[in-house]
């Protein structure tokens, strides 16, 4: 029977803890069921330092299937401790999660814990810092995935396409759900350290977030068609959770109040967004019928 990677097991596992007590602090936070560890709930904070920028309440419903979708790759990955290919273990070999993905993901579980406690505490500016820094951690963490799964999608193809898609479908959508959500989060958080510490009005505040948004958004469009396709062509989640976000927006704002620049911006951004999103899929119809991805090479000659 081949070797168990000890080191790697334990991360794994210590992984799947440092995630439930995330998920557990946050369920306490936004119910406020830990009386005495927070003060209130995150939403009773948001709705007291409202902006223009905060989608109606029942986009925030998406954290649901986040957390869900978490859940289901770490069981996904933790299926690889009991199931074995022609090189042993299948968590170890094709290693497409690496010890690094998972530091890099409990660090984003620290992070998560951390910005509830700075919220909780309306210590908003350390909280945009805490929350950029977890936004950023969705991004390593894609970033380790995808190059690890590129060095061994030849042997996939060949040996388990199952395989290849779960990790595409599961890991990869997944955080890439979680990325675009807290990167709209941390947006928001800005906004809200515009207008409540420093003291700029609600519609300039949210205008320059929606511009940094639509400029982020661009940015990622052209990044992941033309100089990361071979990585992330299979990545479908991010336009959807753009327009989630916006739908929201543009539905909380266009009801209280008569439209504005700011609502403006958010229906041209949200007709934008669709646009991307249909370009983005025929993009990937047709390169997937069109053209093959280029064979990598052998994980042993990469190194």
């Amino acid at each position: 029977m081949p070797a168990h990677n000890k080191l790697k097991i334990f991360v794994m596992l210590l992984t799947l803890v440092t995630y439930t007590v995330t998920i557990v602090m946050n369920a306490a936070a936004g119910s406020g069921a830990f009386t005495g560890v927070f003060h209130t709930t995150v939403g009773n904070i948001s709705f007291h330092h409202d902006t223009d920028l905060t989608p109606a309440s029942w986009t925030f419903f998406i954290w649901n299937l986040i957390f869900v979708w978490q859940y289901a790759w770490l069981g996904y990955a933790l299926s690889g401790l009991c199931r074995r290919n022609e090189f042993g273990w299948v968590y170890i070999w094709p290693d497409v999660l690496p010890l690094s993905f998972y530091l890099m993901w409990m660090l984003n579980n620290a992070l998560n814990i951390g910005w509830l406690f700075l919220w909780d505490s309306l210590y908003f500016s350390p909280a945009l810092i805490l929350l950029g820094l977890l936004t950023v951690t969705n991004y390593m963490a894609l970033f380790v995935s995808h190059r690890a799964l590129y060095l061994h999608t030849a042997w996939l193809r060949k040996k388990s396409k199952v395989d290849l898609w779960l990790v595409r479908i599961l890991v990869q959508n997944g955080i890439a759900v979680y990325a675009t959500w807290t990167t709209i989060a941390t947006l928001l958080n800005f906004t809200v350290v515009l207008i409540y510490d420093g003291f700029i009005s609600n519609k300039a505040a949210t205008i320059i977030s929606l511009c940094i948004f639509f400029f982020e958004l661009i940015v990622w469009f052209y990044l992941e068609n033309i100089v990361f396709d071979k990585y992330v062509r299979y990545n479908l989640t991010v336009y959807p959770v753009a327009i989630l976000a916006l739908s929201g927006i543009l539905q909380k704002n266009s009801i209280s109040s008569s439209p504005d620049a700011s609502v403006i911006i958010t229906a041209v951004l949200l007709a934008v967004t669709c646009v991307v999103l249909c370009s983005r899929l025929g993009l990937i119809l047709w390169r997937h019928n069109k053209e093959k991805l280029k064979e990598p090479v052998a994980p042993t000659e990469a190194l």
